[in-house]
């Protein structure tokens, strides 16, 4: 029986992906050195599309094939290639989770385990009874009434991942420079045609150039980061701005914080310390803000957060956590510096004011809050700390 699919076409396919893969392995070491939850879930993505790509162009050559060792090698391969498809999404929705909020919630977390193990369970029982795929006297694969759901799992954890990122997008108002479709519509394309057309084999490839476009966009993302907090940059807010002033609609309030006494850190301990100090702060200034908002390294000291409100309670709470935090940290005994802040808010008019008439604002506003701060504490001298 001749086979239904073109050899040179499937090698040539996953021979792209294969070498796409690689180069974004080499391109992408320095990234990898970071071992992440985010970077962790990225790096079995690229893992499994990589065997993938190996096993795909297998699988089709030793179907049609007879005998005993081409039928062992076409269940294999096939069983990986569905066991590695779904995982490859699965693994989708943890890097995406933990990229955009920092962590998974237990719930989903447990549904989404409960579906992965189910199915690698129902591959393990098509080794005996073919209720995914078979293989025929001839070792050629056919599908059974199970693949569809296979199909039906991958596109509900695509689903998943859409509702994670919309959900993040609904608490915050602000995302990283994360564009969602450049892994979807790759993976929706592939199996797509895969699915239509028997013969057509894309999906590893597919993944492939999803991954692709993932670390294209975290490369984007690093241009709107600051390297020593990992929080957002200057040429972050302005680009938020800009894109958020065209809707004048939006509530969005300032918030400008400038540590107090910081050159004495510096002096006192050193460099390094004062960058400790500086790694604290913005860690503390993420737990205030929570999903609230956006926080900003802005220069040196000074940081902006951006809060998608302008809802006094939710604002005055917002500067009130970041006070409380601030007193928390400074009853560990253990660091030899503390940390205060001088603080300053507005409301932003788009339709009256410009982007540098916001930030002369809460630059104001914060530096009335540090001359009372400088006027409570005779003994620091404002102009050299």
């Amino acid at each position: 029986m001749e086979p239904l699919f073109n050899l040179e076409s499937i090698y040539v396919a996953n021979v792209i992906g294969i070498v796409l893969i690689g180069v974004m392995i080499v391109c992408n070491l320095w990234r990898f050195q970071s071992k992440s939850r985010a970077n962790r879930n990225l790096l079995m993505m690229m893992f499994l599309a990589l065997i993938s790509c190996i096993a795909d162009p297998i699988s089709y050559t030793m179907k049609g094939m007879p005998g005993l060792l081409p039928k062992i090698v076409v269940y294999a391969t096939s069983t990986w290639l569905f066991a590695a498809n779904m995982l490859a999404v699965y693994f989708w929705v943890r890097f995406l989770a933990f990229h955009l909020n920092g962590d998974m919630s237990r719930r989903s977390r447990i549904a989404l385990n409960v579906v992965v193990i189910f199915s690698l369970v129902l591959l393990i029982v098509n080794l005996f009874v073919p209720i995914v795929f078979s293989i025929d006297e001839n070792n050629l694969y056919s599908r059974t009434y199970l693949y569809f759901y296979y199909m039906a799992v991958d596109y509900m954890l695509v689903v998943n991942s859409l509702m994670t990122y919309f959900k993040s997008k609904a608490k915050g108002g602000f995302l990283k420079f994360f564009p969602i479709w450049v892994y979807i519509v790759p993976i929706l394309i592939g199996g797509v045609l895969q699915s239509m057309f028997y013969g057509i084999s894309v999906i590893p490839t597919s993944i492939a150039v999803s991954i692709a476009g993932v670390l294209a966009s975290l490369q984007n993302e690093m241009i709107y980061q600051d390297p020593l907090t990992g929080l957002f940059n200057r040429s972050y807010m302005h680009y938020l701005l800009k894109k958020y002033i065209k809707k004048p609609k939006l509530n969005i309030t300032g918030i400008m914080i400038d540590l107090n006494d910081f050159k004495h850190i510096n002096d006192e301990f050193g460099h390094a310390v004062g960058d400790e100090a500086l790694l604290e702060a913005s860690r503390i200034l993420k737990s205030a803000v929570g999903n609230a908002g956006c926080v900003i390294r802005y220069a040196g000291d000074e940081f902006i957060i951006l809060l998608n409100t302008q809802d006094d309670s939710v604002v005055g709470k917002c500067i009130t956590n970041i006070r409380n935090y601030f007193d928390k940290f400074n009853k560990d005994e253990s660091k030899s510096y503390s940390l205060s802040a001088s603080i300053g808010s507005h409301k932003f008019d788009m339709k009256k004011e410009s982007i540098d008439t916001f930030i002369n604002v809460i630059d104001a506003r914060m530096y009335e809050d540090k001359k009372a701060f400088y006027a409570s504490h005779e003994g620091m001298d404002r102009r050299k700390h």
